[in-house]
């Protein structure tokens, strides 16, 4: 009975590491930018809507295109959301083409370099934020550019609890899979 007991906490122990691996955040502190990057809009855009209104960056950029190419892009979703909440037009940038994570990274990146910025918070699902964190840091070491990452207030996804719910388990195990093949060097999406 006792090993038992053992296996059953050592099996959860597992499961709340990889939610808390996958769920990476750093100190916040001031910066160029806060991006968002597409998949979940609402609670990613919610999440960088409210650090800038807390002054965390001047500018906010939305990155993510559209599956449909005749529907409007995730990062235009994303910046109606945010002037619907007080955000200046003026004040959001929109990269509306990248299809995915990768891509994100790689047009963010090029984005902020051309416009003379240096720091990003990045904004994503707490159950992404790893993967992305990779790709972005990637592409912004080569460019000089910083990075902290801050991931979404997502009440849908708990890092304690994801794999007790079907939805949770769903993207966290393909988030995993994602990872593993971006480790393995396999490319990432």
């Amino acid at each position: 009975m006792l090993g038992f007991i053992l296996g059953a906490i050592s099996i959860v122990a597992v499961l709340v590491g990889i939610g808390h691996y996958l769920e990476v955040a750093d100190p916040l502190a001031k910066a160029d930018a806060i991006v968002a990057i597409s998949g979940d809009t609402g609670f990613r855009a919610v999440t960088a809507i409210g650090l800038w209104k807390q002054g965390y960056a001047p500018l906010l950029i939305f990155s993510g295109g559209s599956v449909d190419p005749d529907s409007v892009a995730s990062a235009e979703l994303m910046k109606r959301r945010a002037v619907a909440a007080g955000v200046p037009a003026t004040a959001i940038s929109v990269e509306g083409a990248s299809a995915t994570t990768e891509e994100n990274a790689v047009r963010v990146a090029e984005l902020m370099s051309a416009r003379g910025l240096r720091s990003a918070i990045l904004v994503t699902s707490p159950y992404h934020q790893r993967r992305a964190a990779i790709l972005f840091a990637r592409e912004f070491d080569r460019d000089g550019l910083h990075l902290r990452n801050h991931p979404a207030d997502d009440p849908e996804w708990d890092p304690n609890l994801w794999w007790t719910r079907d939805q949770s388990r769903r993207l966290t195990l393909i988030e995993l899979a994602k990872l593993g093949a971006l480790v393995a060097g396999q490319g990432a999406d």
